[in-house]
């Protein structure tokens, strides 16, 4: 395993990835309150927690595409129009898909935790550094 071959772009994207995926696993995305009692919801738990681990799932898929182009280039395995950035692309298109699915079914401002706004943040970066990626342009200084 040769780390040297990971690029900083590749540590940015694989990181941001790994928080969104933290973030809709372990942080309250919901906040409800009734009288005295409190209770908390990550982005995985009811209602629709089917769209938040979907999330997680393609997340997860993304970070693994990244580490066997990187880490084991030998090994081959389907590609988008045969590109791996392409590829990323679209896990990552997919992702948000899941967590704006997650969010249009329970749209209840009131009731987001400080883990659904860290979600929108994430999800929003890990798109655009998609794209940039795809793109070929860098996203830290010289970058690839």
């Amino acid at each position: 395993m040769n780390l040297e071959r990971v690029s900083r772009d590749d540590w940015i994207m694989g990181g941001v990835t790994l928080l969104l995926v933290i973030d809709l696993l372990f942080l309250p995305w919901f906040s409800i309150s009734a009288g005295p009692f409190s209770a908390t919801l990550t982005a995985t738990d009811a209602p629709d927690g089917a769209f938040g681990i979907l999330a997680v799932l393609a997340g997860i898929l993304l970070i693994a595409d990244l580490g066997v182009e990187r880490l084991a280039p030998q090994t081959t395995v389907p590609a988008i129009n045969a590109s791996r950035t392409q590829t990323r692309f679209v896990l990552a298109c997919v992702t948000a898909l899941f967590v704006v699915l997650k969010f249009v079914f329970n749209i209840h401002f009131s009731d987001f935790g400080f883990g659904f706004y860290v979600g929108v943040i994430l999800t929003v970066a890990l798109v655009y550094l998609a794209v940039q990626l795809r793109n070929g342009t860098a996203i830290v200084g010289l970058g690839h």
